[in-house]
This record gives structure tokens, C-alpha cells and sequence, in this order.
């Protein structure tokens, strides 16, 4: 026989011997990832498709091994593990181990220890962090840290992971260094840019893809989970769902987590050169401050600018001890450090440069926040609380279909409070009140309406709201072809295009700065012109985010104006367009950096669409 065929089936022998003698092992260990009054869920991933299951024992006297009965099993093969157990009781002590069965091969986790918290009985105790990307020592240390702290749960404000497109940093980066944590006390993340909207990050925390907006109850807490790194404006339908979330909070404390922060006394977060004015916060999040204020929020967790800071308690852009939302960052996970600021902001209230999480406490109507370095020292606290004879109430809601409209809309006001009436107005009218759950409003010019709830002497923070009712922009006759100019110069602000001679004018098939190669890397300016068509007469929504300057222009009328020399910056605008052909322009430039430039265009509280889309391309 040829000896090249009797190698060739020795090869395939020891191959063959080989992947049948192939055990499966743990790529994550096993980690919880939620836990309520009478369930868990744990999740695990392993290198072979196999079939999950969960055994449970409840801890008994003199029992020196716990007898573990199968609680929960999957009915399909597969390498990432979620299975839930139910009908079990807070404040009693379990152990749980996992298993996964591949073609006989049983592969099992430790024996761990698991108890439901009972939070009518005891504190709610959690801790918090956030911005590790990757640092395995300092995130391993701070699990170390967490874990002698004996949390409920785990917080951690985003940034999990240095690169979310690479599977090795969230399983050898981030969930092994925390396994000793996170298979005792379950974790909950809000989503941090360097996650970049990974289907990792929803596969490993079981949210549906691209939804990282989530809440949790813990007794009479309510944590809100928010994605900063979308778009949150007004018109937006997160902005709108975080809204309905909050005014029907019923719990006694409110908490909302997400990755950037509103208020940060760093001076080199928010601007993209030394020629900027840096903005004391992010400029895409600060409609969200009304919002918090309106609906009673106690603190605001965040990360994203390396290190600590906690503010005074803010209302209306002023310390307000009695009525203000406290908001802190707590990014010092292990990410290199920012530079400390020369001095502090007029809403900063302590300021560190060190890596650190937060041991936070709740109790009744007391809210308790320690700040902790990696040396276990408390570095500082900060201490809430309410007055034990009144409930909060919240204020009411006031919603429509649209916040802008053509003819009219009706606006509808919901007292969510468990009682109390509604006092209510239009523009500065007098009060009118509705002992009704909810009252609606027919509005057919621009109007502002305010609300708020009230019982006995008890009374809700007022909601405001303006509805706006616009012209409509009459359809063009004819089109425009789709036109770039570019300008290969350098600038700070947009300039006046009609008074400068392009560098190049071409026919581009959208609108986008990606293929651009300027002369100098960045600094150049664009100018789009073309038409775009509606298919029906209706309220548009416009958002534009650039890197730097940009406007927008309908018809001929300025919508947007987001110039200056910025990091990516998102506004938008609402304009009524008849049915038909609209021309646009778009004027932008680059300073330094990113070339960002991102249009769209949708319903109100609805999702966008990318406005090349709607542009005429056979003018």
C-alpha cells in the first residue's frame, strides 16, 4: 500500500480519537444574572453545545452535603446557558450548581452558595463601578473588594470591556476576574461606548439586541437603566419610554444609571480642542435634567470620565438641598485615571482621581453612599433622607401622539399617584381641577399645559410641557440633483459658502465625509445641496450629530444649527413638510478628529431612518 495513504489514515485515526475523547469545558463560569422575590436566573457559557440544567438544595441543620435536585433544564443544545428557577423564598440560604450534558459528558459547576434577599426585613445593599476596559488587575482587586462588602447586587455603569467586538475581552477580560463575585450577587450594566453596541453585550446579559434600556425593583427601590450612547433627545421614543417609566415609578426611592455623565468638572471630556468652551457636562443628556427634577429622581450614576465626583443636590441649575437630584460619577475601575481639574465647578461637591466603587444602602427612608478605594478607605459619604410621614407623590403625566402638529392633537394628563386629583392649566391661565385618573385636553393652537398632583397639604413637583403647532413647507416643483463642494481650508466656524470658490464640486451617492481625503487629514468644510421626498403631509423629525460643526437646511429655513468646534453633538427639530419634493442643505466641517457626520429623519417618539434614504438620486 502507498505509504502517503497508510499516513493519511494514521492522521485520520488519532484525529478521529482525539474529538471523540474532547470534554467541554467552562468558557464563563457560571454568573447570575438577576434575582427577585422568588426567582433566579443564571447564566454560563461552555466550549460544546449541551443541554443546561440548575440543581438546587435548600441548607438544612446537620446536612453535610446539600441534596441537590434538579430545579430547571434546557430542551436544546447550545453553548451560551440561561435557565431560570422559580418558587424560591427570600431570606433563605440555597445552593445552586449547573451542569451541561454534550453526547454523555457531563460537565458541572461548583456548589454555590445563594440566599433572596428579604428586603422587608433588611437593607438593600448594592455596589457600583464602572470603566475597567481591560485592566485585569485593578477589576480583579475591586471584586475582591465588592465581595467583602456583601452586596444584594452589582451596578456597574458601563464600560465593561476595552473593545465589545473582541469575545476575548469580555470573557477573559471582564467575567472571569468576576466570577467570584458575580456567581454570588447577580450584575446589572448599563451600556458604555466601548461596549459599541455589541451583540455581546445582549447575549451575555439577556437583553434583546440593541435595547439596553431596562429597570429593576429591590424593595422600595426602582434602578433605571438608561443607553446614553443613543439618541435621547425630546423626540426621541427612549426619551418618551424613560419618561412613562419614571411617572409611574411607584417606589419610594429613584435611581437612574447610565454611562455619561450630565454634570463633570473635567475639562477635557466634552470639547474636541483647546480653542473650545468646554461644556460642564454632556450636551446630548441635558434635557434629561427637567425630566429628573419633574419626577422626583434621587441620584444619578454614571461613568465615562475616569475617577470620582459627586455633586451638590441640583434643581433648575442650583443647589437645592431639600428638592435637587444628586448626581455621581464613579468611574475608577481601572482605567487610566483623567487629569485632575484646577478647580472645581459650582455643582461639585468632592472631586477624587483614584480608582474606587461605591457601597450604597438603603433603609427605610434613609439612603446611605460610601465611596471606597482600592485601599478600603472611605474617601467619602453622602447621606439622604425623608421625611418618615409623607409619600412622595409623582407628578402627573402629560402625553400626546405628538408634540408638534398640523391641525390639533389632544393631550391627555395621567395622575399615577395611588390618589390625589390633578391641578392643571393652559398657558397662564387658572387652574382647573380633575379628581379623575386621567383628563384630556384638546389643543388646537400652540399651547403650554402644567400639571401637578396633590392630597390634603401634599403636593407633586409641577410637569410643563409646550405643544407646538406648525406651518407646513409647501411641496417644490422641481428637484435638485445631490451636489457636493468642498472647501480645503481650515476653520473654527461654518463660513458663508456663498462668499468662497469650492476646492471640488462632484456628484456624490450620499451624504457622507468617510471617503473624504483632505489635504491636511481634517480641516475642510462641505456643502450638500439636493432634494428629498415625503410620502406623506406630516411633522418630520430632523436629528443631525457631527464631529465638528454643522446646520441644516429645509426649503431654504435654517432647522438645526449645531456649530462650533464639538465633540459629537446630536440636536434635532421637528418641521412640517407637505407630501411631495423638499430641497436641503447641509453645511459642515472638521476641525480635528472624526469626520462625523449622521442625518436622519422619522416620526416623533418614533425610530429614525437614515435621510440618504429619502433623497432624490434621479434629479
Amino acid at each position: 500500500m502507498n505509504h502517503k495513504i497508510i499516513h493519511l489514515f494514521t492522521f485520520l485515526f488519532f484525529a478521529h480519537l482525539v474529538s471523540f475523547g474532547q470534554s467541554q469545558n467552562f468558557v464563563v463560569e457560571p454568573y447570575l444574572q438577576d434575582v427577585d422575590d422568588s426567582s433566579f436566573t443564571v447564566m454560563w457559557e461552555t466550549s460544546m453545545p449541551g443541554k443546561g440544567q440548575v440543581y438546587l438544595a435548600t441548607a438544612s441543620r446537620h446536612v453535610l452535603r446539600p441534596e441537590l435536585q434538579l430545579a430547571a433544564s434546557e430542551k436544546k443544545d447550545g453553548v451560551l446557558h440561561k435557565l431560570t428557577v422559580e418558587d424560591v423564598s427570600p431570606g433563605e440560604l440555597y445552593f445552586y450548581q449547573v451542569a451541561s450534558i454534550n453526547n454523555g459528558d457531563t460537565l458541572r459547576g461548583p456548589v454555590t452558595r445563594l440566599s433572596l434577599p428579604d428586603y422587608a426585613q433588611s437593607p438593600i445593599s448594592f455596589t457600583v463601578v464602572g470603566d475597567n476596559q481591560g485592566h485585569v488587575d485593578c477589576w480583579e482587586h475591586i471584586c475582591q473588594l465588592m465581595l467583602e462588602e456583601t452586596p444584594n447586587f452589582v451596578i456597574h455603569v458601563g464600560d465593561m470591556v476595552s473593545y465589545g467586538h473582541n469575545k476575548d475581552d469580555w470573557t477573559d477580560e471582564f467575567l472571569r476576574q468576576a466570577n467570584m463575585l458575580f456567581s454570588h450577587v447577580p450584575v446589572y450594566p448599563a451600556i458604555g461606548n466601548h461596549e459599541m453596541n455589541d451583540e455581546k453585550y445582549y447575549q451575555y446579559f439577556a437583553h434583546t439586541y440593541d435595547d439596553a434600556f431596562y429597570s429593576i425593583k429591590k424593595g422600595n427601590l426602582r434602578v433605571i437603566f438608561v443607553d446614553t450612547n443613543k439618541d435621547i433627545l425630546e423626540g426621541s421614543f427612549r426619551y418618551h419610554r424613560l419618561e412613562q417609566t419614571l411617572a409611574n415609578c411607584k417606589e419610594q426611592w429613584k435611581i437612574v444609571v447610565h454611562h455619561h455623565p450630565l454634570f463633570t468638572s473635567d475639562v477635557a471630556s466634552y470639547r474636541s480642542s483647546l480653542q473650545a468652551v468646554s461644556d460642564k457636562g454632556d450636551p446630548n443628556l441635558f434635557q434629561l435634567k427637567k425630566l429628573y427634577e419633574d419626577y422626583g429622581v434621587d441620584l444619578v450614576l454614571s461613568g465615562h470620565v475616569h475617577g470620582y465626583e459627586r455633586s451638590f443636590p441640583i434643581s433648575k441649575n442650583h443647589i437645592d438641598n431639600e428638592n435637587g437630584v444628586t448626581y455621581v460619577i464613579t468611574a475608577g475601575g481601572g482605567g487610566g485615571l483623567n487629569p485632575k481639574p484646577t478647580y472645581k465647578e459650582w455643582f461639585s461637591r468632592e472631586i477624587k482621581l483614584q480608582h474606587n466603587f461605591l457601597n450604597i444602602r438603603v433603609l427605610g427612608n434613609k439612603l446611605t453612599l460610601e465611596a471606597i478605594d482600592t485601599s478600603r478607605i472611605v474617601f467619602d459619604s453622602w447621606t439622604k433622607e425623608k421625611p418618615l410621614a409623607e409619600k412622595a407623590l409623582n407628578a402627573p403625566l402629560i402625553d400626546a401622539a405628538k408634540k408638534y402638529f398640523i391641525d390639533s392633537i389632544t393631550v391627555t394628563i395621567y395622575n399615577t399617584n395611588e390618589c390625589g386629583f390633578i391641578n392643571c392649566r393652559l398657558n397662564d391661565g387658572g387652574y382647573q381641577t380633575s379628581y379623575e385618573k386621567k383628563l384630556e385636553l384638546p389643543i388646537h393652537n400652540t399651547a403650554t399645559v402644567s400639571a401637578f398632583a396633590a392630597v390634603s397639604c401634599l403636593a407633586s413637583n409641577e410637569a410643563v410641557k409646550t405643544f407646538t403647532k406648525l406651518p407646513v413647507l409647501e411641496k417644490q416643483k422641481k428637484g435638485k440633483a445631490l451636489k457636493a463642494e468642498y472647501y480645503d481650508q481650515s476653520f473654527t466656524l461654518i463660513p458663508d459658502f456663498d462668499k468662497m470658490t469650492p476646492t471640488k464640486v462632484f456628484n456624490p451617492d450620499s451624504i457622507s465625509n468617510e471617503a473624504l481625503t483632505p489635504k491636511d487629514k481634517h480641516h475642510f468644510a462641505m456643502r450638500y445641496t439636493g432634494s428629498f421626498t415625503v410620502p406623506e403631509t406630516d411633522v418630520y423629525r430632523f436629528t443631525m450629530e457631527s464631529f465638528d460643526g454643522s446646520r441644516l437646511f429645509v426649503d431654504g429655513k435654517e432647522i438645526i444649527d449645531n456649530d462650533g468646534v464639538h465633540y459629537e453633538i446630536t440636536k434635532e427639530a421637528c418641521v412640517a413638510l407637505e407630501k411631495g419634493i423638499h430641497n436641503f442643505e447641509v453645511q459642515y466641517f472638521d476641525f480635528v478628529r472624526r469626520k462625523t457626520l449622521n442625518i436622519k429623519i422619522g416620526g416623533q417618539y418614533e425610530r429614525m431612518d437614515n435621510f440618504n434614504k429619502y433623497i432624490d438620486k434621479d434629479n
